[in-house]
């Protein structure tokens, strides 16, 4: 178990590494997509309300605009 979990540490900072080469902070990423995950159905409705009023693209949308309300 021990050497798996370094060998998952590994792996993240090779990824981590090459995300920075390109400027973008994967651990701030992966945060805020696990986070952006576990919201509930309500608030990420509430979310595509906002998008939609925004004008965002239609493939950004967690939901078909059609179907969500």
């Amino acid at each position: 178990m021990e050497r798996r979990k370094k060998i998952e540490v590994d792996n993240y900072n090779a990824v981590s590494a090459a995300h920075a080469e390109q400027g973008i902070n994967f651990g701030e990423q992966e945060m805020n997509s696990r986070m952006y995950a576990s919201r509930t159905y309500t608030q990420r409705r509430k979310q595509m309300e906002q998008d939609l009023r925004n004008f965002e693209d239609a493939d950004s949308l967690p939901f078909d605009k059609d179907t969500a309300f």
